[in-house]
């Protein structure tokens, strides 16, 4: 028994550290749509360049919210973005297709895009 609650173990660790740690972080997160409208704000931190963007997501429900959070390099325009946000924080973001973002979510960026 105790062999193979070892076994176990070994096998746990091994498959949680070869995991990506994206999926771990995002665990608790909420899910936003948004999609780039501009170059960002340029600025250096510590002799790195870095790119401010300041957006507005939709959830899968239509719930709003305004983000700000950065990247190392400057985004493609018009792409659209997966955001993961824990406590109005931008976690992290992952480029999406535009078909996989919630119905509800795709019109609103579409609105928002046209006024």
């Amino acid at each position: 028994m105790k062999q193979l609650f070892i076994v176990c173990m070994v096998l746990s660790i091994g498959l949680l550290t070869a995991c990506s740690p994206q999926p771990i972080k995002t665990i608790g997160s909420s899910k936003y749509y948004v999609q780039i409208q501009d170059n960002g704000e340029e600025y250096t931190e510590q002799d790195n360049t870095r790119y401010k963007y300041k957006l507005q997501g939709f959830n899968e429900d239509g719930e709003g919210k305004k983000f700000t959070f950065t990247a190392n390099h400057q985004l493609k325009q018009d792409a659209y973005l997966r955001i993961y946000s824990k406590k109005d924080e931008v976690i992290t973001y992952e480029e999406v297709d535009y078909d996989d973002i919630p119905k509800e979510a795709q019109q609103l960026l579409e609105d928002g895009n046209n006024s």
